[in-house]
């Protein structure tokens, strides 16, 4: 069996572009989404915002469990 140092290097430095390359692009996109991303996605809106969701009281006040929760979505559609 011949082995053909040529190949081998050619193949080497392939692989090394390769794994240059991808490390750059992880890191090009992970900048990218920490640019896009905003800085507090939980924090309280600024303005006349409402809070649209509210797991611990329905409108009367009164604790709904989530098996009711999940009727009245089946029931209502909403």
């Amino acid at each position: 069996m011949i082995v053909s140092l040529g190949k081998w290097l050619e193949r080497i430095k392939f692989i090394f572009i390769f794994v240059v390359l991808t490390f750059f692009l992880y890191h090009f996109v992970s900048a990218v989404t920490a640019w896009i991303q905003p800085d507090d996605p939980y924090k309280e809106p600024i303005g006349s915002a409402v809070k649209v969701f509210n797991t611990t009281s329905d409108y009367n006040g009164e604790s709904v469990s989530l098996g009711d929760r999940l009727k009245f979505f089946y029931w209502y559609g909403e």
